[in-house]
């Protein structure tokens, strides 16, 4: 099964500040966690968010098993 990704505004409106090539490493990185995001999504500690590490970047997921 493959989950779909929805950005939030906040996070495109600060993708449009990070250089381009940096903003397609992060974007390419999230679409290829679709198939089994559980397996690089890690759960943060004491919240329902799970984080993704992407170089220096870390990306913040909500993550829907419906």
């Amino acid at each position: 099964m493959d989950y779909s990704v929805i950005f939030d505004e906040d996070a495109l409106e600060y993708l449009e500040k990070v250089p381009i090539g940096i903003k397609k490493r992060i974007c390419n990185k999230i679409v290829s966690t679709k198939v089994n995001p559980f397996y690089f999504f890690k759960r943060l500690e004491g919240r329902d968010d799970y984080k993704l590490r992407v170089g220096d970047y870390r990306v913040i997921a909500d993550i829907n098993s419906k």
